[in-house]
This record gives C-alpha cells, structure tokens and sequence, in this order.
C-alpha cells in the first residue's frame, strides 16, 4: 500500500524530476494507473503493453514520468494514431497524449503542466508536429486549455435508455443514490442482469440464434472482428476527404485487443460485407457498468445501417446504448433520432496542439484541413480511448 505523506510533509517543498520511460518503470507504471485504470494490477499491465508496446504506429513507447524521489508521483502517455484527409489522400502520424494520472497525495502541485512541458518538448526534437487529444475529462481540458491547446469543437453524446427495466433494474438504479445504500446497488444489478460483466449475455444468446437461422444476406454477430472484409468496406465508401483515422486490417486488428474493453461486432452480407456495427462495454470500475456505446457503424446503403442499428437494439435491449451523433446530415445521425436517441450529459472536444511553442499563434492544418475545426473532421468513437 502507497503511504501518504502527513500535512507537515505536504508543507516541505518537494523536488521533482521527469524523465522518460523505460520498461524497467512498468511495475510503478501500473500501480499508479489503479487511481485511473483499474484496480487489477494484470489488467492494467495488459493495457500498459497493448497501448503503448504494441501500437501500430509509435513502437517506442512514449511515457512521460514525474518522481519524487523514488516515487513514481504522476505520468502521462503519448500513444500513436494515424490520420488520413484530402484528396489525394495525406496521411500523418500524431501522438495522442492520454492516461494523465497524479497520486492523490501529489495533486495540485503543477505536475501535470511540468510533465506536458517535457512531453512536447521531446516530441518536438522527435519530429511530431502537433498533438491529438479526443477523450479528455474536464479537468484535462481546464488544464490543456491553460498551455495553449485549442478546442476545435466537438461531438454531441446521446443515448437510448431501455423502454422495460427489470425490478431489480430499478431497485439498483435508486440504491446507488442513497447513502449506504450503494454499496448493495451493485449486487442487484448483477440479480437484474444489468451489471457490466452480463451486459452482452442477452445480446450473445439472442444474436447466436439468429445467426444459425439467417439467410446469406442478413445481419449476423461475432464477438471477434473481421479486419479484412472491414477494410474492404472503407475502402469501397466515398470518401469526403475530411480528417479521420485509418481504419485498416492492422488498425482493427490492434484497435480491438483493447484489455479494459469488451466488443460484439455486427456483420451485414455473405462472404462480401455490406455493412457493419461495432458494440463496446467497458472493463474498468471506474466507468459506466450498465452502458454499452456504439463506436463504429458503416455500410453502403441506409437501409443496411437500419438493420445493423435495429438488430443492436432488439439483440441487446441494453440498460443505456450511446453513441456520438454526427453533423444533421448523416444518415447515421437521422437514424439516430428516430430510433430515440435524445441528448445525453457530456460532449467530447477534439483537442489539439502545436508541439512547438514558436507555432502557437500559427494556423494547424494537415492537407489544408484545420485541425481546429471540428467541421473539418469524421470524427468516430473508436477514435478515442472512449471507444
């Protein structure tokens, strides 16, 4: 167990030093992710790999380190993404800085600009030239907005509540408001099915049914993805040239190991998918456990997106199923409304920064899009770290 200091040590002024990481810092690494992660030392070590390890696009990890003594007292990631906009089509690489975390004891002290600081300044000589930011909380952003990122806009949230809940549904949904009472809020919801480890259960046994009994062409789920036939559906879509992410095999392929979630993947079509859906459930206890989020959703008519919309929702009749609702006029977004998704609390902001302080006052753009546009991007859940 991490030992605080006292109130005459938080008195005492404390010398930090930042560094970067190296693998010999990953038993500190994940144990000071349990305050931002999870609880689950091998859960968090899995995470720790998969996002900064094995990333597709950066391969040396980029962690930025802040010691006080010996202590690891706060950190910040920096994994790779890669994004594609114009015509011809221009690619570039940009870190996402992510995974900010300060040990409680350590809070308010200036960490999180000091460690940022060395962060861009090392991305800056590696050559980067702006950072990404799409899942930042509140305090992220208050903090980001105060060294010069800019607020590009963003994606309105919204979500579908089940219409039928069960007693024990609500029972757990009114214990978790009063005092004490929470603590059996979680036991009851496990009782209702609408705890997190069972959100998939109804959706698994429906979907599976079916499946066995659909035509060629019909919708059908998979708890694993199908990269290539994925890649071949984007790649045959009209392009608006707008900023998205690459969404190829070796981005799906990656995208979807993610330890700390679970996906269902609904298919469109035979041996040639015309459309897919992607579901998300978080593995952490230190989000949502009764909400199931939509993070990706394509085909190549509108009736196709229906069906994979519709089967979602009468496959899982999930607690709360959300999604980000693009511009009004998207398909997606209109089958959204009518489906009865209705504004929920919160919004993402696109995040963005020059790693160079000279260029702060200087346009952003990547294949003449302004990064600090939101109408310049095709911005998607599975994007972010929400997803």
């Amino acid at each position: 167990m991490i030992e605080s200091p006292n109130i005459e040590e938080r008195r005492l002024p404390i010398s930090y030093r930042v560094v970067r990481y190296s693998p010999e810092d990953a038993p500190l690494v994940v144990a000071l992710q349990r305050h931002l992660w999870t609880s689950d030392l091998r859960l968090n070590a899995e995470y720790l790999e998969w996002k900064y390890h094995q990333n597709p696009y950066i391969r040396e990890p980029l962690l930025y380190l802040a010691f006080a003594g010996d202590r690891l007292v706060g950190m910040r990631g920096a994994f790779g993404t890669r994004w594609e906009s114009g015509e011809p089509r221009e690619t570039v690489t940009l870190p996402y800085p992510d995974d900010l975390v300060v040990d409680p004891a350590f809070r308010g002290r200036g960490l999180h600009g000091r460690i940022m600081s060395f962060a861009l300044e090392d991305l800056h000589r590696r050559g980067y030239r702006y950072v990404v930011n799409l899942s930042a909380s509140k305090v992220t952003r208050l903090m980001s907005m105060r060294m010069r990122w800019r607020d590009a806009g963003g994606t309105r949230h919204v979500q579908r509540s089940a219409p039928r809940r069960t007693a024990m549904g609500f029972l757990a949904e009114g214990a978790s408001k009063l005092p004490l009472a929470w603590r059996w809020s979680k036991s009851l919801r496990r009782l209702g099915g609408y705890h997190g480890d069972r959100l998939f259960d109804r959706f698994d046994s429906r979907s599976a049914k079916a499946t066995r009994r659909r035509p060629t062409d019909a919708v059908f789920a998979q708890t694993t993805p199908l990269p290539e036939q994925m890649e071949s559906l984007i790649n045959r879509l009209p392009r608006t040239g707008r900023i998205r992410h690459v969404r190829d095999q070796s981005y799906f392929g990656w995208r979807f190991r993610n330890p700390l979630r679970s996906y269902r993947f609904l298919y469109a079509g035979g041996d040639r998918v015309e459309g897919y859906l992607v579901l998300q459930r978080s593995l952490s206890e230190h989000e949502h456990t009764n909400r199931v989020s939509i993070v990706d959703w394509e085909a190549e008519r509108e009736p196709v997106l229906e069906a994979l919309l519709n089967a979602a929702i009468d496959y899982g009749r999930f607690p709360v199923l959300s999604a980000w609702r693009p511009g009004v006029e998207s398909a997606t977004g209109q089958l959204l409304d009518r489906y009865g998704f209705t504004s929920a609390e919160g919004s993402q902001s696109i995040l963005v920064r020059s790693v160079s302080s000279a260029d702060l006052a200087e346009p952003w753009a990547i294949a003449d899009h302004a990064l600090d546009d939101a109408d310049q991007w095709d911005l998607r859940m599975i994007y972010s770290m929400v997803g």
